[in-house]
């Protein structure tokens, strides 16, 4: 599909055309998350949350309909698209001050038994189902990156309005994966490198990487809360020059690389330098050892310490006639 025929068919950005939003539609259409919002934030202690769970069980069943309907072999972004939506909802629950922690952990338990029912439907097994925070973070940062590469033409003809839905889209679960604002990341493999604020990261159109993103996985993405650590780590090994139109690198990481490169060079210049020296020493050693000129300086620096040996024992006598006998001048006195 070209960018002049999605200007052709809609003026107007609308989430639910996006090509990764599929298994997703009724997050827009239906406005869930909204209404999820809402029904949480008006909720009392003493009311029944089996209202909440019954808004979520509902979606479910759409996203069942939705998946039957229109999966055929896209496993990855059938993985994708459904853990996107778990971890958004668990991020609702989990960062909502309103429930006891009793509630709150059955509600999460429903939501993840919906998961399961979910991926058994057409035997997507091979999903992942860790929920640790930072198995979460990683996803995400996958289905990021995945993205942006399927809304490419979108970004193109309507990319105010996209900045504006990737908030949206992601705020929510950021705040319950990186509330503190202190996390970076690193993504780095054969293809791809980019280092940067992992909020930024989530905000940005700017990683449209147009290379085979299946081979990148969650082994490839390092995330730390110590940028010059995370920098230090950068492996010039998987940097190539090779297909350079094929790679995708962001300014920060070619940024390091420079400097990692300019930091390698002063050390192997410096490395130069000492076995230079050190050569340098090991000649002259072996001169001074092994051949005539060596044996001369040995007679010469014997000699000379000969001297300075003579000269340390006669200037103690000078000094005591000095003492004794009084400064006097000698002369001939057959002269007179």
């Amino acid at each position: 599909m070209t960018g002049s025929s999605i200007r052709g068919r809609d003026q107007t950005f609308s989430e639910e055309t996006l090509f990764s939003s599929i298994f997703l539609k009724f997050l827009y259409n239906n406005k869930v998350i909204d209404r999820l919002k809402t029904k949480i934030n008006s909720y009392n202690q003493g009311d029944k949350y089996e209202e909440i769970i019954s808004i979520i069980e509902n979606e479910f069943t759409k996203i069942h309909e939705e998946i039957e309907d229109t999966f055929k072999d896209d496993h990855e972004i059938c993985c994708r698209n459904i853990n996107y939506y778990i971890d958004l909802l668990r991020a609702i629950i989990k960062s909502s001050n309103v429930f006891s922690k009793d509630i709150q952990d059955n509600i999460i338990v429903k939501i993840e038994q919906q998961w399961k029912k979910i991926l058994q439907i057409k035997n997507v097994s091979e999903c992942a189902k860790d929920i640790d925070l930072d198995s979460i973070r990683k996803r995400c940062i996958l289905k990021h990156i995945h993205d942006l590469k399927l809304d490419n033409l979108f970004i193109k003809n309507f990319s105010k309005q996209y900045t504006h839905y990737l908030s949206e889209k992601w705020d929510t679960i950021i705040k319950y994966i990186n509330g503190n604002d202190d996390l970076y990341i690193k993504i780095e493999n054969d293809f791809i490198g980019i280092i940067e604020n992992y909020n930024n990261f989530f905000h940005s159109t700017d990683y449209i990487c147009d290379v085979d993103l299946n081979k990148l996985s969650s082994h490839d993405i390092t995330i730390s809360t110590d940028w010059k650590s995370l920098m230090n780590s950068i492996s010039l090994k998987n940097f190539t020059t090779e297909n350079h139109e094929k790679s995708c690198y962001n300014k920060s990481y070619i940024e390091m690389l420079k400097l990692r490169t300019s930091n390698i060079q002063s050390m192997n210049n410096f490395l130069s330098i000492a076995i230079s020296i050190l050569g340098f020493s090991l000649i002259l050693i072996f001169l001074y050892r092994f051949t005539p000129l060596g044996s001369m300086i040995r007679r010469h620096t014997k000699k000379n310490i000969e001297v300075h040996e003579n000269m340390r024992d006669e200037i103690p006598e000078l000094y005591e006639n000095y003492e004794n006998e009084g400064p006097y001048i000698t002369y001939n006195s057959a002269s007179h």
